[in-house]
């Protein structure tokens, strides 16, 4: 009991070479050739060992003339080396893969590119990257953390954050669009924005930016559900039809639904909103990046 106690402290010092220089001494049955296995001088090994039997306050070895012979104590500790030393080999071998080639990339973003975005570029990025992906979905106010905490390898993020740490690539294009959920005016000026009822995606502070160049206040447009992200505003869109509703979407993920007359354009005269994708990661990753940057993704409008 009392060697365990001790070894819980010790195990907190982060020098394991006392532990090896113990192990060599048991396997050379020699201090001298134990010396000369480490590389190091006799002398030094005799202090190794002294600091470890003050460290676990026990006598480990006992010399008697050209021999040494464990104490109790001694081949208690030996046995908790021996699986010390299994430990450390897989240790080792599982950290010399760390970094293999098959280690998959990982990719952070946001629900919106996760699901609908991301899955059409799989393909092309998996090419680029030369490794199978693991995609992580949190929200976009975590994407900078799990770059800073190598979390991930890369982001795709829909605003460039100014960091000196990061590198940006714009990655691609797409346009958010004015919809109805019934058939209305197919043009509107941009003073009629406040008369409509909106279901908004409270995600988009995008937009309030945007629209302050106008003077129009966003954030006071009649407000009647806030939903999480575009997935849910689209659905609420979908299947809420008792009265009429209107919403920005992005263009790309409504595509048929439009085709199909189950959501309306409406078209605000001289406005065309365009939003930007990056991806981001830290400076060791821009070659990677690069390459990302260099896609053609032309299946977003």
């Amino acid at each position: 009991m009392l060697l365990q106690q001790h070894l819980k402290g010790f195990f907190m010092v982060s020098d394991f070479n006392k532990i090896y220089t113990f192990m060599a001494i048991v396997k050379e049955r020699s201090f001298s050739k134990a010396s000369k296995v480490l590389g190091i001088s006799q002398p030094a090994v005799t202090l190794q060992i002294k600091k470890l039997e003050e460290i676990l306050q026990a006598t480990l070895i006992m010399r008697k003339k050209n021999v040494i012979i464990l104490t109790k104590e001694g081949e208690k500790f030996y046995k908790l080396c021996l699986k010390f030393e299994g430990s450390m080999f897989r240790f080792k071998e599982e950290a010399n893969h760390i970094k293999d080639e098959k280690t998959p990339i990982v990719v952070a973003t946001n629900a919106l590119i996760g699901e609908t975005i991301l899955p059409i570029m799989l393909d092309q990025i998996c090419e680029v990257v030369d490794s199978e992906l693991d995609v992580k979905i949190t929200d976009h106010s975590n994407l900078l953390s799990y770059l800073l905490d190598r979390r991930c390898d890369f982001c795709m993020m829909q605003e460039r954050i100014y960091n000196d740490q990061l590198i940006f690539k714009k990655l691609l294009e797409y346009e958010i669009v004015l919809v109805s959920n019934l058939k209305t005016d197919s043009h509107i000026g941009v003073n009629d924005l406040s008369k409509h009822k909106f279901i908004k995606d409270k995600t988009k502070t995008f937009l309030s930016s945007y629209f302050d160049q106008f003077g129009i206040k966003y954030d006071e447009f009649d407000t009647i559900y806030n939903l999480d992200g575009s997935v849910a505003t689209r659905c609420a869109m979908l299947h809420n039809k008792t009265r009429e509703y209107y919403a920005f979407l992005p263009k790309f993920m409504i595509e048929n639904d439009l085709e199909n007359e189950e959501l309306f354009l409406v078209n605000i005269d001289g406005i065309k909103i365009i939003r930007q994708l990056f991806i981001a990661g830290l400076s060791d990753s821009e070659d990677m990046l690069d390459r990302l940057g260099k896609i053609n993704f032309n299946v977003i409008s």
